[in-house]
């Protein structure tokens, strides 16, 4: 089963902010603040989560001069909230804090710089898929089909087995199917988009089945 790091978590957990945006400067921003949702999940109760956020937003407004268009600081704030809910909904038991990312370009990709405590790495993110890719991706959903109905059959048949998986098989089964739904919803985002500029009836409707 295949090994994922905090780093790689991180980037799935980014891409659906980034897709499709042609700015690289906003997509900059955007996995900044991809990450800085992540920092603030890991506190444990709401409260804390809200000075820090208050904290955040005044840091912005002591860098810039100029009043915040109004309702920027309420749509930033709901924003955090929303992305820290959805780390610690995909990735509840992933405690690490990521001190720095960062975003440069390399031919058509991204490459995402992430530092963490167990070391630095480059991540390199398609950000403009192109809709001919559409039958590699069903292809991948198949699989994640196939795959899960096997991983179900086998939990079934485990159940009640003492010592039928070991703990650091437990924690790789956990982690492959929470970035699987990771994953899933940066496939949601790219099959919408794809939906919505093809002009082919018969390509929407494939389309529309596996979204």
């Amino acid at each position: 089963m295949k090994q994922y790091t905090t780093a790689s978590c991180l980037s799935t957990f980014t891409l659906p902010s980034v897709l499709f945006e042609d700015d690289l400067e906003v997509r900059r921003k955007s996995v900044m603040v991809c990450c800085l949702g992540w920092n603030l999940s890991l506190f444990p109760d709401s409260a804390q989560r809200e000075a820090q956020i208050d904290m955040v937003w005044k840091m912005i407004e002591a860098d810039h001069q100029e009043s915040p268009p109004p309702g920027l600081e309420e749509g930033f704030k709901r924003d955090l909230r929303k992305l820290a809910a959805r780390k610690n909904d995909l990735f509840p038991w992933l405690s690490a804090n990521i001190p720095r990312v960062a975003v440069s370009r390399k031919d058509s990709r991204d490459v995402l710089t992430i530092e963490t405590a167990e070391a630095v790495e480059k991540i390199q993110v398609v950000t403009h898929p192109d809709p001919m890719g559409l039958p590699r991706i069903i292809d991948v959903l198949r699989e994640i089909q196939k795959n899960t109905e096997e991983q179900v059959s086998l939990m079934d048949r485990a159940t009640g087995i003492e010592g039928a998986f070991n703990e650091l098989e437990k924690a790789a089964m956990t982690t492959s199917f929470c970035v699987q739904r990771a994953d899933l919803i940066g496939y949601r985002r790219i099959l919408t988009v794809w939906r919505e500029i093809q002009p082919a009836p018969s390509i929407r409707r494939v389309i529309g089945h596996w979204l």
